[in-house]
């Protein structure tokens, strides 16, 4: 079999049995304040549901009226983006909405968000790296949270992004910080000893993998379907694909000073959700064509 259908299969295996088991991305957002939304994409507040705190990083509020700004009529791509979360927000602001996945069950939570508001969503099952089904230049905005990390080659999907692009069209990629990974890892050499966190693999690009042991790390075992992309592939790849990078920015909860209890930093205790507060997590990557 292709290696890269492979990869696909893989984790559509995966996200149906996330939708099954209801995890956290899979669950879509039914309570959604059209308020909230407003002052967020007016760039006021970080979340835009409940619990959500103010924002007070003023080139963060920027990049937030940027984004946003005039956002009603456009034409939104969700990409790999299923579950009924992004793309209610964008349908509630006002924008002509779009999502694509590659598991039906993921689309399903898209479909049962836009039955619960009463707006109208178009749903796709395909792999964020092929999107022929889409004409060139057919949208405004194409919108990636967490989700490029289960392709071996981030290329493969920027290609495809600028072609359905609109010129001047803006392109959201998050991506996983490369440096994050090891911390959340439980193996002999990485992860939480007692006191911090070690890191003690090698830091190298390309699949992750599961030993015979199950533990995940970068160099011994079968690939589990998710890679870590270093920052080589994620800033130069965009640019080689044609893009313009605007602005990139932190996890955007650790760019305030004052979160709402609910929202704060847990502390470090071992647990996976730790693990990653001592790095940053998460890059938000903003281009245009």
């Amino acid at each position: 079999m292709d290696e890269l259908q492979d990869i696909i299969n893989k984790n559509q295996e995966h996200w149906k049995n996330e939708v099954e088991s209801g995890g956290h991305y899979t669950i879509p957002d039914l309570n959604l304040n059209t308020d909230l939304l407003q002052q967020f994409a007016k760039g006021e507040l970080l979340f835009w549901s409940d619990p959500c705190a103010k924002i007070n990083n003023p080139l963060l509020k920027k990049i937030r009226q940027y984004e946003y700004a005039d956002i009603k009529g456009k034409k939104v791509l969700c990409l790999a983006s299923g579950g009924g979360q992004q793309s209610a927000m964008f349908s509630l602001l006002g924008a002509d909405v779009t999502v694509a996945d590659i598991t039906q069950g993921q689309l399903n939570g898209d479909i049962q968000a836009a039955n619960h508001y009463g707006y109208i969503v178009k749903t796709v099952q395909c792999s964020m790296t092929d999107l022929s089904v889409f004409d060139d230049e057919s949208f405004d905005i194409v919108h990636q949270p967490i989700s490029i990390c289960f392709v071996p080659d981030v290329a493969l999907v920027y290609k495809e992004v600028f072609r359905v692009l609109r010129k001047g069209g803006l392109y959201h990629v998050d991506h996983i910080n490369p440096a994050t990974h090891p911390t959340s890892y439980e193996n002999s050499i990485d992860g939480w000893d007692g006191i911090g966190f070690r890191i003690g693999s090698p830091y190298i690009g390309g699949p992750l993998r599961i030993d015979e042991n199950g533990n995940e790390n970068m160099t011994s075992g079968e690939v589990d379907g998710e890679f870590r992309h270093l920052f080589i592939d994620i800033f130069c790849k965009l640019t080689e694909a044609g893009f313009q990078i605007k602005y990139i920015w932190e996890d955007e909860r650790n760019l305030v000073t004052a979160l709402n209890p609910q929202n704060g930093i847990p502390p470090c205790d071992g647990s996976y959700e730790s693990g990653f507060s001592v790095i940053q997590r998460y890059i938000n990557v903003l281009s245009s064509k």
